[in-house]
């Protein structure tokens, strides 16, 4: 495994930042389908947004990711805040890609999170743990789930988006600086526009200030639609199979 790269945590050059931006590392998600979408997959140095209701594929995502990652000799770390995430789900689709589970799942790291403090800390601890070694990845599972939960109701909604946004600034920092794609998966309210129903995304404008890109997956029968909703009337159509996102 490479070496990890040289970080830095103070101010730099726009030499430095130009330097950092071309050697950023783009690696599929697993599905050529989503791929086309992302302009080619993810990328380091990005911070990309991918929500939807529950069972639409957006932690079946991460981990397909997780093995392109891997087999381009890097690790990958997930902080879980559901509680959810599932070792023996990865192995699967590794088997079913034809990959080795055990060298994928020695290379990735898994933090729960059960509180937007212990979140922040992971981040932290990631910049300053040399252990991981080349460390391209981060994946937050979900992104929002702490936030809401400890700062509920409408009283304390500018509290609670503060707060969110000084997260989200960490991360987008990390990825930046450490040269990591970082995936926040995240959850979605319905609201009601012109007497129709539709799915948001938790945190909104919030999110979408510091994400790159924005992937919002929904369920259409048995597809799954995927779309770039900064990207308006561009939508592509996938299944779930025990391989993953198509």
């Amino acid at each position: 495994m490479p070496e990890p790269r040289e970080r830095t945590d103070g101010p730099i050059t726009l030499r430095k930042a130009l330097e950092l931006d071309s050697a950023r590392v783009t690696f599929s998600s697993g599905s050529s389908t989503i791929d086309g979408l992302l302009e080619g997959g993810f990328k380091t140095g990005e911070l990309v947004e991918v929500f939807g209701a529950s069972n639409t594929g957006k932690t079946q995502l991460a981990m397909q990711s997780t093995i392109s990652l891997v087999s381009k000799g890097f690790a990958c770390a997930f902080i879980d805040t559901e509680g959810q995430f599932r070792p023996e789900r990865l192995a699967s689709i590794c088997i079913g890609r034809g990959v080795d589970p055990s060298k994928v799942l020695s290379a990735v790291y898994a933090v729960r999170a059960e509180s937007t403090r212990r979140q922040t800390e992971a981040i932290s601890s990631l910049a300053r743990d040399n252990s991981l070694g080349d460390c391209k990845m981060v994946v937050v599972d979900t992104l929002t789930k702490n936030f809401t939960l400890e700062h509920a109701g409408a009283r304390l909604a500018g509290k609670r988006q503060a707060s969110l946004s000084v997260y989200l600034n960490m991360l987008s920092r990390d990825a930046f600086l450490h040269d990591r794609a970082v995936i926040v998966l995240n959850r979605v309210a319905s609201v009601v526009t012109d007497g129709n129903d539709r799915e948001v995304d938790i945190g909104g404008e919030t999110v979408r200030h510091y994400a790159q890109k924005v992937l919002y997956l929904r369920r259409s029968g048995t597809f799954v639609m995927a779309s770039r909703p900064d990207e308006k009337g561009r939508e592509v159509r996938t299944r779930i199979t025990e391989l993953g996102l198509e």
